[in-house]
């Protein structure tokens, strides 16, 4: 993630938070945004979902995601 971020600068206004699943899948966070597995990824912008992929790692998956938070 952060080599999309750096190569592109629209990008790099975007905040990452990772969560540790095995640490905090019972918080509630997790359960307010209805994250069911591992490997989910949610982006927001303005304080409003735009995109989420699940089990979906690859660059290209990642990458919508940013394009859908900065358009």
């Amino acid at each position: 993630m952060r080599a999309l971020i750096d190569s592109n600068s629209a990008y790099q206004v975007v905040t990452v938070m990772k969560v540790d699943w095995d640490k905090f899948s019972d918080a509630p966070i997790v359960g307010e945004l209805g994250v069911r597995n591992r490997a989910t990824l949610v982006m927001f912008s303005g304080g409003e979902e735009v995109g989420r992929a699940v089990w979906e790692t690859g660059a290209g998956a990642i990458e919508s995601l940013f394009k859908s938070a900065v358009s």
